[in-house]
């Protein structure tokens, strides 16, 4: 598919955005229309296989630093590995997964026991100096005026640094697209800063990429770190903006025409041309204070 940009008037009054995620921010950069289906009207899709074998993993890893040190063995990282995936299967995203999808739960615990294995070679468990109050940790903060909030992996002190970091189950970017990868962490480390009384910004933030066995990490550059808040605080007026006029921008791309089912993703585009109007435009030509433009 070419790719084309069209503006897409939204029928009736858009409800308006309360924050921004990476997750959700991301979204916006890549297609309006995709953010305003997503986090304005609410639209879900069902849980994907890679969705739930990295939300077994995580939730399995964090209950395995939640416990003492001397507790976080390989073994009992499968046992709790087990018991995640209990837990993950049950949530009504997976429905259609429990129901159609064979031999499920082998193909989601031996990624997921590759994904142990990879944490194992990266570190020692026993040795990382984290607890319960520096795993699955929500920030919630103002950075130039745009809200953000999400949910870090894991904060802790490597050997006097403070570190953010992020477990990934999927396969290590390539170089070109390692800054992309970076995105939610940088946003995560400003939000941090910008939450803190001191200001104080994390000294590094890493990737932790499992099944790749690869540790990507980055020193947290102070003007690095306002440059990605203040476009952020972009993206949040932009998003503002869109809800004001009733008007986002989709964004056509190779991606658009992948799907596991072609016809249900024309049954999607059908029931989007039913909520929506569209009509066809040319492509729209150490102290850490993100407190105002």
């Amino acid at each position: 598919m070419k790719n084309k940009v069209l503006d897409v008037a939204l029928v009736g009054e858009a409800p308006a955005a309360r924050s921004l995620s990476p997750t959700s921010a991301s979204a916006w950069r890549q297609c309006e229309l995709k953010f305003a289906l997503a986090y304005l009207y609410g639209w879900r899709e069902s849980g994907t296989l890679p969705q739930l074998i990295g939300n077994t993993a995580h939730k399995a890893i964090g209950v395995l630093y939640g416990l003492p040190g001397s507790e976080r063995l390989r073994p009992v990282s499968s046992e709790l590995l087990r018991e995640a995936y209990d837990a993950e299967v049950a949530v009504p995203a997976f429905e259609h997964m429990r129901e159609h999808h064979t031999g499920l739960r082998e193909q989601v615990l031996t990624v997921g026991e590759d994904c142990l294995d990879g944490l194992f070679e990266l570190e020692d468990p026993r040795y990382v100096t984290v607890g319960q109050d520096g795993l699955e940790v929500w920030v919630r903060a103002e950075l130039y005026g745009a809200p953000i909030n999400g949910k870090i992996d894991r904060i802790y002190d490597a050997s006097g640094a403070y570190v953010v970091a992020d477990y990934k189950s999927g396969a290590t970017p390539k170089s070109p697209y390692r800054p992309k990868a970076f995105f939610g962490l940088w946003t995560y480390a400003a939000a941090l800063a910008a939450s803190d009384p001191d200001h104080v910004l994390p000294d590094r933030i890493e990737l932790l990429y499992l099944v790749g066995r690869d540790r990507l990490a980055r020193p947290v550059l102070r003007d690095v770190a306002l440059e990605h808040a203040k476009g952020l605080a972009r993206d949040w007026r932009a998003v503002s903006e869109a809800v004001r006029v009733n008007v986002v921008q989709a964004r056509t791309g190779p991606l658009c025409n992948w799907s596991r089912s072609r016809r249900r993703a024309r049954r999607r585009r059908r029931r989007c041309a039913g909520a929506l109007r569209r009509r066809s435009a040319a492509p729209s030509t150490r102290r850490f204070s993100p407190v105002s433009d």
